[in-house]
């Protein structure tokens, strides 16, 4: 049995649907299939809360009657019966009779948030199911929520594996008796009082990530609007490779730094039981893709560069440093006071270099920092990270990097504390030019092979 999760992207539209049907054809055996809501549904939903939260709820009727009619014209170029219609019809009604009483409550909880956000994937995953009905036998639907069972941290709730696993054994394997084929909802989950709650960032990928792994499937394939993952950005880096492999680190890394195609935490079910995940584009399905295992197939090699803009780099210095134990437990206890994430770390004897991308408590932060230092900020940086298994113990790999980079001014390093990653810090009208020079380096003059393939 595999897993194959379609993003937003990927059902977008009638078009886009039917070459998910075709993919999923093109496989064999037991398949389940789990969808997102179509392309930027869920920020719409969202702009509806935003909306509710004004006290705006005109604007949040006319989102949902925009989303209502979306829905309505992709289920009429799929040639979907009238009972489809009727079925988004009223849950649209379903919607607006929502957003109505949460006027007059004046007050969204992350309850009903989470109610609201669940529609996309209830809508699209219907409209998925009778679009293969029409053309495939042996298909069935599942609402996810009878499945994926979580506590009630609404908005970004905790998986419950033990009922999670107990429900997929019972009812999916069950429905695979009769079935070849199973469509349900990423994102969506509910408690074990019923009510629905959300994953959180990256949630579909997860929901598809925790079903292969309490299925124990043979696969996960994660089909998006890329080719896979590449060796740069190629928005600003020209000829990237397609990276055919990576480990799970390395692409833990890459996202980490900047790569957007997925976020790590999600596929960690499937890679912690050894499930490969795949890395595929709808919307070019003859493309090998990107297989991301548990280890690392080829080490001693820089796989990708990868980068993060916006960066702001705050240098506290102080005397008290010197020779003394504790102080950097007190630097960070403002950190994680403000609930502010800290990026890459250098230190000296008396002074500490460290990078954020959050500014919201900047102003706040550098108030208690200089209680007991002096503190300089350095806005509009931005990181470069090179990555692979093996490089911090590579010899010459680091010689070429910094050569290569000669005549760029470079504010921070950060090499050691991690096997797979070095990071720089430089300003951000340097990024460009440093991205192209690293990339021309490292892989101009490698070939198609087994590790990268060339896209042109």
């Amino acid at each position: 049995m595999i897993v194959l999760k379609f993003g937003g992207t990927s059902v977008q539209n009638a078009e886009a649907i039917r070459n998910v049907i075709s993919i999923v054809e093109s496989r064999k055996g037991k398949r389940l299939v789990v969808v997102s809501a179509l392309a930027g549904v869920t920020n719409r939903l969202v702009e509806i809360i935003k909306s509710l939260n004004n006290e705006n709820l005109s604007e949040a009727l006319k989102i949902s009657d925009e989303l209502l009619e979306r829905h309505i014209i992709t289920a009429k170029d799929l040639h979907l019966k009238s009972n489809v219609l009727d079925y988004i019809n009223s849950k649209m009604s379903e919607l607006k009779n929502l957003l109505n009483a949460l006027d007059v409550l004046g007050e969204i909880s992350p309850k009903s948030k989470d109610m609201i956000l669940s529609y996309g994937e209830l809508l699209s995953s219907v409209l998925v199911f009778e679009s293969f009905q029409k053309k495939v036998r042996n298909v069935n639907f599942i609402d996810i929520r009878r499945i994926l069972k979580t506590d009630s941290n609404y908005n970004e709730a905790n998986v419950n594996f033990r009922e999670t696993k107990k429900n997929a054994e019972n009812i999916i394997n069950s429905m695979f008796e009769d079935n070849e084929i199973i469509i349900t909802q990423g994102f969506i989950a509910s408690n074990l009082q019923g009510f629905t709650t959300t994953l959180g960032r990256g949630g579909s990928d997860y929901s598809a990530s925790i079903l292969a792994s309490v299925l124990k499937a043979e696969k996960l394939e994660i089909w998006t609007d890329v080719d896979g993952i590449l060796t740069s950005d190629p928005r600003i880096v020209k000829d990237t490779l397609l990276i055919k492999e990576l480990s799970y680190t390395e692409a833990s890394e890459l996202a980490y730094f900047g790569a957007k195609v997925l976020h790590p935490k999600t596929i960690y079910p499937a890679i912690k039981d050894e499930i490969p995940v795949w890395v595929l584009n709808t919307f070019n399905p003859e493309r090998s893709g990107t297989k991301i295992l548990g280890k690392a197939v080829s080490k001693k090699m820089i796989k990708a560069i990868a980068f993060r803009k916006s960066i702001i780099v705050i240098n506290i210095n102080s005397n008290r440093m010197l020779g003394a134990y504790g102080f950097l437990s007190t630097v960070f206890d403002v950190f994680r006071k403000y609930e502010t994430s800290v990026d890459l770390v250098t230190t000296s004897e008396v002074s500490i270099s460290l990078t954020i991308d959050d500014s919201r408590n900047l102003d706040l932060i550098v108030k208690d920092l200089k209680k007991f230092s002096s503190i300089e900020i350095q806005k509009k940086q931005a990181i470069i990270s090179a990555i692979g298994e093996g490089i911090k113990n590579t010899s010459g790999i680091a010689s070429r990097f910094f050569n290569v980079l000669k005549g760029i001014n470079i504010t921070m390093v950060s090499l050691g504390a991690s096997e797979v990653n070095l990071s720089i810090v430089l300003a951000e009208k340097d990024l460009e030019n440093a991205l192209t020079l690293l990339h021309k380096e490292f892989f101009a003059n490698i070939k198609s092979d087994n590790i990268f393939q060339k896209l042109s």
